[in-house]
This record gives structure tokens, sequence and C-alpha cells, in this order.
């Protein structure tokens, strides 16, 4: 999880269009009304989940409130409450459900409260940091293994001899622009920048 900032305002066509499915559930909203706002909340998150910062480039994703509709059905329609998840089974949005999070992606703390080491878990020595990763499952096997495939392919990043945990410095600020530069989408690029921020904080 990392700090994402709302910097806009709901899509001009998108609010227009809301208007008249205000009574409406939000699944009866066609997609085509929904696509500027997710693609807004895309740009706003560069490409990466709301809650595991994973890299959205396949285009699987599902526009979440943070507030549920349930709970909070006057939020439904608060731009300010929708944020960008991915749609991994059992993790994010799918884990999360109608479950309110103390610790969320729109709070500064978020960034130093869950860490990340080398194994490739997340971590956390707040009680809300860690039942935000327990409660979207963000230290699933298969998210934790994919953390630990990017620490491998940024080996010649951060020297070969890596300390026992973070922070760690990097030791080739050239292979990692290189790097960068060489992923196809901003998606993944932010992805990777997160790894290297919770690595080297």
């Amino acid at each position: 999880m990392q700090k994402i900032d709302k910097l806009g305002s709901m899509p001009l066509e998108t609010a227009k269009s809301f208007k008249k499915y205000q009574t409406k559930n939000w699944g009866e909203i066609p997609e085509t009304i929904k696509a500027p706002l997710r693609q807004q909340l895309y740009d706003e998150q560069r490409g990466v989940c709301c809650y595991c910062c994973k890299s959205l480039g396949n285009g699987n994703t599902t526009i979440e409130h943070l507030k549920s509709r349930n709970d909070y059905p006057h939020k439904c329609f608060d731009y300010d409450n929708l944020l960008l998840s991915c749609r991994t089974a059992k993790q994010c949005d799918n884990a999360k459900g109608s479950q309110e999070l103390l610790l969320t992606p729109l709070m500064d703390e978020c960034e130093d409260e869950i860490k990340l080491n080398l194994a490739g878990e997340l971590e956390s020595d707040s009680k809300r940091g860690s039942e935000a990763i327990q409660m979207l499952n963000l230290n699933s096997r298969k998210a934790c293994r994919h953390r630990k495939d990017l620490f491998t392919m940024m080996s010649e990043v951060f020297g070969y001899d890596l300390p026992y945990k973070p922070p760690i410095e990097i030791a080739n600020e050239y292979a990692l622009e290189i790097l960068l530069t060489c992923l196809p989408d901003e998606g993944q690029r932010s992805e990777l920048q997160y790894i290297v921020k919770k690595l080297t904080k």
C-alpha cells in the first residue's frame, strides 16, 4: 500500500451520467459511463492497484468503494471514496468486501506503517497496518513470490550481497534507470518504483 493523492475530481461526463443513476445499483450502471472514471483513477494511481501496488496493465480492474456502498450509500458516487483495485482472487477488493480499513491508501501513514522485507512480505508494527495486510490478503504466497521475483530481477540495482533487511542502498542508479525505461507500461514502472521505495526508505 502507498499513499494516493486524490488530486482530480469526477470526470464531467461521468458526473453528469451518474445523476441519472442515483437510485440504481452500482452494477446497473453501464461500463461506458464508468470508463472515463476508470481511466482517470488509473492515471491518478500511476497504473497500480490501490492496495497491492501491482501493475494494472492487464486491464482486469474494478472500481473500489473505500467505504462500502452498503454501509455508506451516500458515498457511492463520492470521487474521494473511489479507487481502482485489481481483481485478484481472494485479495485486495475481492478480499475486503464491505469491511472497513482503519489504514487506507489515502492516509500519509500508510507509507511508514506498512514495510516490505526481502522475502517479499509486507509487515507492520501497527495494529491497523497488520489488520490491513491480513484483511486484503497482501501476503498471499503468489503476491510474495511476485515481489521476491522483482528483487531477483533487480539484484544488480541493489548489489549482489544484500543485507539481511531493509533499508538498503541502491548500488547502481544507472541500472535502475535502464530497467525502468525498458518496462512497457506506466504500471510496471510504478510497481518497480514502489518496491525500490519500500526497500530503501
